[in-house]
């Protein structure tokens, strides 16, 4: 979609938040980004929240939309790659995905992003993600698998992309679901799904496979996002009322990976200590007797998760 004469003509002078007094605009962003380490020609997959930057000054959400996006499209330059999730989960919710229709339920950023005319999706029923710029071809040939090495994921680990926070806490981190299925945590198992899928107006049965947490774990990122922030291997930018972060996938790889190697459990919430010793109890039973654990799943799936 050509940007609008509108767009093109306020989009630096117009400001988009306020926060403590000062107002906040497109520069700002662009200089957050760089400031955690983007560069043009970055591969970059962004987890966004919009509300995160402080009071909403510009009304005009197309005009909002479009200067986010522009502000990242400034930071990696033409010869630069934006991603991202665009997921809808439709086989987890036993509906159809159509790439062309299936709406983003990941926030308003990503679900304007994948509308615009230079933009490609890719087929994933559930774990789809949007791709503008000089890789978006190569990258939207996926197979079949949401966390392997041909993976959305295994891509962006292979070209040593980079992960951008772009006002989203780190817990939004999919990639590290990636990195649990390369070192094959035991909490977590694969799973089939199917359903239908459109694209491009064809419509064809398709399955996928899924490396799905048993339901009686809880996902928790923070000793991670402490442990990296700490050794500067991610960076932080303050805008506003928000945070953009950024690491390299391939050191997220690495420092995640020898991090479990030491605690197998250390994506898992362990606080209060029950999480923590429920963790450890159920060791033995994962590794060499998982029927129990099976068991508990899929009661606490049926009575406490519905």
């Amino acid at each position: 979609m050509e940007q609008s004469k509108y767009y093109t003509e306020k989009k630096a002078y117009e400001p988009l938040y306020e926060h403590e007094d000062q107002k906040i605009y497109p520069s700002h962003f662009v200089k957050a980004l760089k400031d955690a380490g983007i560069n043009e020609g970055d591969t970059v997959f962004v987890h966004s929240r919009v509300s995160a930057f402080g009071k909403l000054l510009a009304l005009d959400k197309h005009f909002l939309m479009q200067s986010l996006i522009g502000s990242i499209k400034d930071a990696v330059g033409i010869d630069g790659t934006i991603i991202m999730p665009t997921f809808s989960y439709s086989f987890d919710k036993n509906e159809a995905f159509d790439a062309d229709k299936t709406q983003s339920t990941v926030g308003s950023l990503t679900e304007f992003f994948r509308k615009q005319d230079d933009v490609v999706r890719t087929r994933h029923p559930n774990h789809s993600v949007a791709i503008w710029g000089a890789n978006k071809y190569d990258l939207s040939n996926i197979g079949e698998d949401t966390f392997d090495e041909n993976s959305i994921f295994g891509k962006l680990h292979k070209l040593n992309s980079k992960i951008i926070f772009f006002g989203a806490p780190f817990q939004s981190c999919t990639f590290i679901h990636y990195i649990e299925q390369m070192h094959q945590v035991p909490y977590r198992h694969m799973k089939k799904f199917s359903g239908k899928i459109t694209v491009n107006g064809n419509e064809h049965d398709e399955e996928i496979t899924f490396y799905n947490k048993y339901s009686v774990f809880f996902s928790s990122f923070s000793r991670l996002e402490k442990h990296l922030l700490e050794k500067g291997i991610m960076k932080n930018a303050k805008v506003g009322a928000g945070n953009i972060m950024a690491v390299k996938c391939k050191d997220l790889f690495d420092e995640g990976y020898n991090l479990l190697d030491k605690d197998i459990f250390f994506f898992l919430k362990n606080k209060p200590i029950i999480f923590d010793l429920f963790n450890k109890l159920s060791y033995p039973f994962l590794r060499y007797f998982p029927l129990p654990i099976k068991i508990l799943d899929k009661l606490v799936s049926k009575f406490l998760l519905r």
